[in-house]
């Protein structure tokens, strides 16, 4: 009867690993999708909402980007964003 019982233990630890080992790779790969999409939104031009322009003497210059990164990043710019302007100059 205890042989019984240490092989169901060994059998449902066995189970119990391999479904931790699944998450595991379920995770990764969602993560590592994730950082892909994320990348192509910030790489990419699509969908950039607010602009900072550069107000440079000899090459003034306009930098797109996401109103939402930037004041989830900056306590800056998450007080000024806070209005409904499109763009800021510097």
């Amino acid at each position: 009867m205890d042989n019984n019982n240490n092989n169901n233990n060994q059998i449902e630890n066995a189970n119990q690993n391999e479904n931790e080992n699944e998450m595991k790779n379920l995770e990764k790969k969602v993560t590592k999708n994730l950082i892909k999409d994320y990348s192509n939104l910030l790489n990419g031009n699509s969908f950039k909402d607010f602009s900072i322009f550069v107000e440079n003497k000899s090459n003034p210059f306009e930098i797109k980007v996401h109103k939402s990164i930037l004041s989830s990043r900056s306590p800056f710019f998450n007080e000024s964003l806070r209005q409904e302007s499109l763009s800021i100059s510097f």
